[in-house]
């Protein structure tokens, strides 16, 4: 049977496969190593804002001021003289500082304790802009609230808050299908780049050419061997995300699967196509990494595409790494059936035919 020898091939090149440490750090343990490191930085939780307090009125209405503001969560107090939160905020371990006049708080008078008009000066870092807003619209809100209570206006709007349960999503729901993407990539690009450049190189194709071996069962089992590890990488990186990150997977898994098992054909083409036209490892490294690192960093891999450049978002829109992370961020995060990411998809397909022709017109096999 034709089959025989395909699966042959294939189960020996799996145990080849295992037998490789390079192989199986390239293709397990780095990618695991990525989403470990970013899944314990968690870059999408917002840190406190770091508030110095100058207190030069050391007086009640200073010490309830700064202690209304310790109760606040999203701020971390701290309390010092002027020269050093000064020195503290240009070195960079303050966001900002307030300076409490020693004006601050009610006047004595003939008619009791009276308010006068005070400015409270805010010095924010100029380099932290989102942390320093975040602040400074937290110290607006409760100055306003003083200075409400101190005219004795009622309050003729008012805003009233509910809570809703929703989905808590992190950036490990955010990170997860990015890396499952980049290490699909890279399994697809690299494997097939260097270890078939290694054996055209070294004269193994055109020796098995010599065989009874048809060409096509051996470049069948390499296929079935990768995909078989894709399989695995996709399992291993989500298993690793939502075990012991907690990331959400809404989704079916076996159409996330489905996504990662087409990606992986659409590297594995183009890892076909730079193996056919490099000659030595030394050509296949450049060309494989100028196809793969700007993918990595403009395809939503790490951050959302969102920040960049209208015309780059453009761009980046059609490139193959896309599709595939946001087919499988689709379905993962919002729980989208594959009909659903129908265009991402359909991207897939038409690069992966791209690719397939492009490795057939330039894949020798000496």
């Amino acid at each position: 049977m034709a089959t025989r020898p395909a699966i042959y091939l294939t189960w020996m090149s799996i145990r080849m496969w295992a037998r490789d440490r390079a192989a199986l750090f390239w293709t397990f343990f780095l990618p695991l190593v990525i989403m470990v490191i970013f899944g314990l930085l968690n870059f999408g939780e917002l840190g406190k804002v770091d508030l110095g307090i100058v207190d030069l009125a050391q007086n009640e209405a200073s010490a309830r001021f700064i202690e209304e503001a310790g109760n606040v969560q999203a701020l971390r107090v701290s309390i010092g003289e002027e020269a050093d939160e000064r020195a503290a905020l240009a070195d960079g371990q303050r966001d900002l500082i307030l300076i409490l006049p020693a004006n601050f708080g009610p006047a004595v008078s003939g008619q009791g304790a009276v308010w006068e008009p005070i400015a409270v000066q805010a010095l924010y870092h100029a380099g932290r802009r989102a942390e320093s807003e975040v602040g400074l619209g937290i110290l607006g809100s409760r100055i306003d609230e003083m200075n409400f209570a101190l005219s004795g206006v009622d309050r003729l709007v008012t805003l009233e808050s509910e809570a809703v349960a929703a989905r808590d999503l992190g950036y490990i729901d955010f990170l997860m299908p990015g890396v499952i993407g980049m290490a699909i990539m890279q399994l697809g690009l690299f494997s097939v780049a260097f270890s078939f450049v290694t054996m055209k190189r070294e004269g193994v194709l055109r020796r098995l050419l010599a065989t009874p071996l048809n060409p096509a069962t051996l470049l069948t089992a390499q296929v079935i061997t990768r995909l078989i590890v894709v399989i695995l990488q996709t399992l291993i990186l989500a298993g690793v995300a939502v075990f012991v990150f907690g990331a959400e997977f809404a989704g079916n898994f076996f159409a996330v699967l489905l996504a990662a098992g087409l990606g992986g054909a659409v590297f594995l083409a183009l890892g076909f196509a730079v193996s056919g036209w490099a000659r030595t490892e030394q050509q296949a490294a450049p060309l494989a990494n100028i196809v793969s690192l700007p993918m990595m960093f403009l395809s939503g891999v790490f951050f959302s595409r969102d920040v960049l450049p209208g015309i780059l978002q453009t761009v980046t829109d059609y490139l193959p790494l896309t599709f595939l992370v946001e087919a499988i961020r689709g379905m993962t995060v919002q729980g989208d059936s594959i009909i659903a990411q129908w265009p991402n998809f359909l991207g897939m397909g038409v690069w992966f035919v791209i690719a397939f022709i492009i490795a057939n017109r330039t894949f020798r096999w000496e």
